[in-house]
């Protein structure tokens, strides 16, 4: 109720039960932080896919920069990399931002994808005081103003994500190629619920909704969250994944949770006996962060003495870099960023990093040498790593869910 995101998603992702974690475990800050796991991502990667993965928050948020490559995901685009102009009136981003990076990402492939999406516009708090003006939908019936507010904010919010979701399916329809959708809610809101408050009189089940442009049939049912993926590869004839063909084959059998329980141990803290013949999916991460480079074209200085950078793919996380120190730097849009404290001279080293919390540099630009107001590239240090893929900080900035 009203936090668990990441379990959630880690049940979904890798079809492994969180009943057999300790109290209050959150996997995505302890094993997954440090170790790789196979995923639906590694499951559709060996059959070819790309895996993608996006959020419009931080990437450092759960540790996901790091669980996503230990996932065996091909790249993960964060808020650090999306423009986001619109936010709700509590800061989050809307969800409308994430339709065109989505489309990006699938293209960042000639073949399938696995598209793996976190949404964020109808995260709490939800204010007890009015702050939408003209609202679309209108609360009534609820006698406590606070509560009615609340209500009404958090009603409001949905129905934004109900458009971000139409317009995803508008936009995956005109691409024209076989889709299949899968719409899931990670926990319902801190509202102060009880079991009587609900229709299905349950606390802990949400709705989930499939679509797709290739004729499967309508199927309802009631699914854990690690047994969804299962499910939908299942009527995909898709069959791979440890874990995910376990279900497929055992769900409804005797022993199934108990024997669900022992793959786990065995996958994760044990000797790993099911990978002896073939080997463990994912041995090490490859991920890169965001899906293209921010470009920088030409430097210029201004009339009052200060500079700006010119290019392409700049966001709100862009942070000049001036010999490697990191700039105070103001981003005006997409294409041009400012420096008003900073000098450059001649001989100077200048790059833009799409920068996560506590400092984390996710990507980089190419580097230039500034000598007479011309830029010239830089050879590229072969000690580097791999753009996009530095070390993940292990300590994070991460806001109380």
């Amino acid at each position: 109720m009203g936090a668990g995101t990441a379990n959630t998603e880690f049940e979904v992702l890798t079809g492994m039960s969180m009943r057999f974690f300790g109290p209050g475990e959150y996997p995505y800050k302890t094993y997954a932080k440090t170790k790789t796991l196979e995923s639906a991502a590694s499951a559709l990667t060996a059959l070819g896919y790309g895996a993608e993965a996006l959020h419009n928050n931080g990437g450092n948020f759960y540790s996901r920069a790091q669980v996503f490559n230990h996932m065996g995901f091909d790249h993960y685009t964060s808020k650090e990399f999306m423009n986001i102009l619109q936010t709700t009136p509590k800061g989050w981003a809307t969800d409308d931002i994430l339709v065109p990076n989505i489309m990006e990402s699938m293209d960042t492939t000639e073949g399938q994808d696995f598209v793996f999406t976190i949404t964020v516009e109808g995260h709490g708090e939800y204010p007890t005081e009015k702050v939408l003006e003209n609202p679309e939908i209108v609360v009534s019936g609820v006698e406590d103003e606070g509560e009615r507010n609340a209500w009404e904010y958090y009603v409001n919010l949905m129905h934004e994500t109900d458009k971000f979701v139409k317009e995803l399916i508008d936009a995956v329809e005109a691409r024209n190629e076989p889709t299949v959708l899968v719409f899931y809610g990670d926990h319902l809101p801190t509202m102060d619920l009880e079991a009587k408050d609900l229709k299905s009189k349950y606390l802990y089940n949400t709705n989930y909704v499939i679509w797709d442009n290739i004729g499967l049939e309508k199927k309802d049912g009631n699914y854990a969250a690690y047994q969804i993926m299962a499910e939908v590869f299942d009527r995909l004839d898709i069959h791979s994944g440890t874990v995910f063909n376990y279900h497929q084959e055992r769900r409804q059998t005797k022993n199934y949770l108990a024997d669900l329980e022992l793959l786990q141990y065995d996958i994760m803290y044990g000797d790993q006996y099911v990978y002896k013949e073939s080997g463990a999916p994912v041995t090490e991460g490859h991920m890169v962060m965001g899906v293209k480079d921010a470009v920088i074209s030409e430097i210029v200085e201004q009339w009052d003495g200060t500079f700006s950078i010119y290019g392409d793919n700049f966001t709100k996380q862009s942070k000049v870099y001036i010999n490697g120190e990191k700039q105070t730097t103001k981003f005006l849009n997409n294409t041009r960023l400012d420096l008003k404290e900073s000098q450059l001279n001649d001989g100077d080293t200048v790059m833009v990093a799409q920068v996560g919390s506590s400092n984390t540099m996710f990507r980089t630009s190419k580097t230039y040498e500034y000598r007479g107001g011309v830029l010239t590239e830089m050879p590229e240090d072969e000690n580097a790593p791999v753009n996009g893929r530095q070390a993940f900080v292990t300590q994070e900035e991460e806001k109380k869910e």
